[in-house]
Formats: structure tokens, sequence, C-alpha cells
């Protein structure tokens, strides 16, 4: 009877040890400190160390509370995989190969961050104080909630400057002209290259030409001969276009003297990378049929998006006998690049390939209200920068978290990638 009383004590007290030492290792692996001892990238404790969720929320906000769903909801199922996936890129992976830019974009971000986590803490969608376009935000979120997750309205709150997402008013006084003022657009001599000047600004553009396909061509679609933006449509260009055209109705003129400007965009457009030589990106489709009016109306000739056909011609140009390869493509899967980081190809045209995808004219398919783009972008695998590869837009998809009532025609809330090139058909006159 006493050994029994012994062996159940000792039991106990062998039970109770390691129930206190798992309540002790939980609380270690749960620490900030343990996190950033195994997360190497110094950028996520500083940001974390800036964010409102460390100095500005009344409770402490961990990173656990984050990145782990509340405890009665499966949270030491999630720690298990997470600490086993961490564990295995700690001692078989090298952190300097990480790229942490891509990682910290919202489509990677969310795979690491919990819905539930953030509900948990933030249980009221409609608290008090929240502002008019707060409501109307989370009003959307609750209509959608299968298909959205917070950090796409605030990837910030965690590891950021906590900026919340609001008409970007500022980016239509970001264009400043320096003391350069063309006064007449370019005059067209020949079937070669020029450059194309914007009469009352600064700005200016190469357009490149590409001949008909020959008459032994296996292409059956009739293409007469055209000019090519050498590079995307920067920001410099559309900021130009922006700034003369910036309007608050959004209604859809043909009429190009009643153009419609574009209202502001929702956030930052550019995503922080930078503006300049960079491809203007976020524009809806519609965005960009508006520009190239405007600039038709502005240098008195008719510049337009690509059909498919001349894209995919220009395309076969550009890398025949000049095979397409690293030098030609931007396969840095973080951001895009400005036209110098690239080696033109065999037309002369910069990131044709693998910078951001590029409208086209043309319809998706026959009735769709989707339209083609070509060419792949920073993200996309080496498998899509081919002539012939064609997507999609995705015009309800990559306006999901657009809080505005009706939706913007003009700016793409959940796509970074998409931009545009024009091109200019060759009017050849009697001389040459």
């Amino acid at each position: 009877m006493r050994k029994g009383v012994v062996l159940l004590v000792m039991t106990g007290m062998v039970l109770g040890l390691v129930s206190f030492l798992m309540i002790k290792a939980d609380q270690y692996t749960s620490s900030d400190a343990y996190c950033n001892s195994c997360h190497a990238h110094t950028h996520a404790y500083s940001s974390w160390k800036l964010s409102p969720h460390n100095h500005t929320c009344e409770q402490n906000v961990h990173c656990i509370d984050c990145h782990l769903p509340p405890k009665e909801q499966g949270f030491y199922k999630e720690k298990v995989k997470a600490g086993l996936r961490d564990l295995h890129a700690y001692y078989f992976k090298d952190s300097t190969d990480f790229n942490w830019q891509q990682k910290s974009q919202v489509e990677f971000a969310r795979r690491h961050t919990f819905k539930e986590a953030c509900i948990h803490c933030h249980p009221k969608l409609f608290p008090t104080g929240l502002s008019e376009s707060g409501d109307l935000a989370h009003w959307h979120y609750q209509q959608n909630m299968e298909d959205m997750h917070c950090i796409q309205c605030h990837l910030n709150v965690g590891h950021g400057t906590g900026e919340k997402a609001s008409q970007n008013l500022a980016l239509f006084n970001s264009y400043h002209p320096t003391d350069t003022t063309y006064t007449h657009a370019a005059n067209i001599k020949a079937f070669k290259p020029f450059t194309e000047t914007i009469p009352g600004s600064d700005i200016s553009f190469r357009m490149l030409p590409v001949q008909a396909p020959s008459r032994q061509s296996k292409d059956t679609t009739s293409i007469e001969a055209f000019f090519i933006g050498e590079s995307e449509v920067s920001w410099d260009e559309y900021l130009l276009f922006l700034s003369e055209t910036e309007a608050e109705g959004r209604s859809e003129h043909a009429d190009v003297d009643g153009l419609s400007g574009a209202t502001p965009p929702w956030g930052n457009p550019d995503q922080g990378w930078g503006l300049g030589q960079r491809p203007a990106i976020t524009m809806t489709h519609h965005a960009a049929t508006v520009y190239c009016q405007w600039l038709s109306h502005k240098t008195g000739k008719h510049y337009r998006l690509p059909s498919e056909a001349e894209w995919e011609h220009a395309a076969r140009e550009a890398i025949k006998n000049h095979p397409l390869n690293h030098q030609l493509v931007n396969t840095n899967k973080t951001q895009t690049l400005e036209p110098d980081k690239i080696q033109p190809d065999a037309i002369g045209t910069r990131h044709l390939f693998g910078n951001v995808k590029e409208f086209c004219a043309d319809k998706f398919e026959t009735g769709s209200p989707e339209f083609v783009i070509k060419g792949g972008s920073f993200k996309s695998d080496i498998s899509m920068l081919s002539p012939t590869f064609r997507e999609s837009t995705q015009h309800r998809k990559w306006l999901k978290t657009d809080p505005q009532i009706p939706k913007s025609i003009w700016w793409y809330s959940d796509c970074n990638d998409v931009g545009f090139r024009i091109v200019l058909s060759h009017q050849p006159s009697k001389t040459n």
C-alpha cells in the first residue's frame, strides 16, 4: 500500500515537472526574443519596433499574436509547423539569399499572418470613432470575408509606419517640370527611331520602328509597319497625364476634349519602389486607354495600345537572332526596374519581357470583359516570358480590396505588376 502511494506521488511529481517544463518551454518559444533569434532579417525587428502594434496599442502585441492563431483555434498545431519550418530554414538555408522584400508583399505575408488573430484582438468591425472611409472599407470586408484578409488593407500595422491607406491626393502633384519645356511634338520624317516630345512639358520618350512581317512569314494576321515604345510608359510620363487631367468625376467620355481625368488612387500605387523612369503600374486598362487618347491629343498623332498580334510580332523580332536571356529580363522577383538596368533587345526595346505585364487592345475572348496582357512581369516564371504566352486582366479580382463604391475605373487595388507600352501606326508620306 505504502509503495503504491510513493509511486503515485512520484508519478505526480514527474508529471508536474514535465508540465512545468512544457509551460516554460512554451513561454520561452513564444517570446519576441526567441522569434527574433531565429529570424535573421533585422529589418523585421526594426520595422516591428516602429509599428503601431508595438508603440501605440494599449496592450503589448507580440510576434505570436499575429503569426499564430488564437489558443483555441489551432495555436499549437501551427506553432509546431512554424517551428519545424523555421528550424529547417535556420540550419539548412542561408538567410542572405532570402528575398525579404518579396516576402513582405501581401501575397506572401498573408500566408504567415492569421486572420483569426486579427479578429481575436479586434472583434468589432465598426468600433466607435471609425471614419466614414473606414466604415465603408469594413463593410466591404464584411461582404467578402471568405476572399479577403485584414492585411490587404492593414499591411503596415505589424511591420512599418502604420500609415493608413487613403486617397492619395499628393500623387497628382508629383510631376515637377525642369526648366526645359518642349513647344512642339516630334515631326516624323522617316521610318526610323525618333524621340517624341510632349508640348508644354519636359517629358520625352523614344519610339522605335517595327517592320511589317515579310510575305514569307507564317503570321497570317495582317500587320502593318508601326512604331513601338522603347520602354513601358514611365511614371514621369503618366504623372504628367494625371496632373493635366485631374478630376473628381468617374464618367467615361469618348470625346478627347472632354476627357474625365483619373480619380486619386487608394494608397500608394508605386508600392514605395519609386517613380521616375520606372514603369507606371496599377492603372486599369481603361486608364491606359484614356492616357493614349490624352497623348494623341497632346502630340497630334494617334497613339494607342498595341494589338496582340502587333505585340507578338515585335516580341519575335526582339529576340530574332538574339535569344532571350538574363540580360534582357527583370527576374529579381521583387519589383520593377528602370529601363537602363536591362540591355536593349534586337529591335532596341527594353523590358518587353518580364518587368511588367503589358496591356493589349484586344479582348481576351469574344464577349469577355477582360483584355489580353502579354510579356510577363518580375513575378513571372521564365516559361511565361515568350512572344506567344498570353494572360488576361482580372478586373474584379484586382479590385477586391478597393473600398470605394462604385469601385474605381482608374486604379487596381490588388495588382502591382501590370503596366503598358504604346504604339503608333506608320503612315508613310509620298516622298518616303
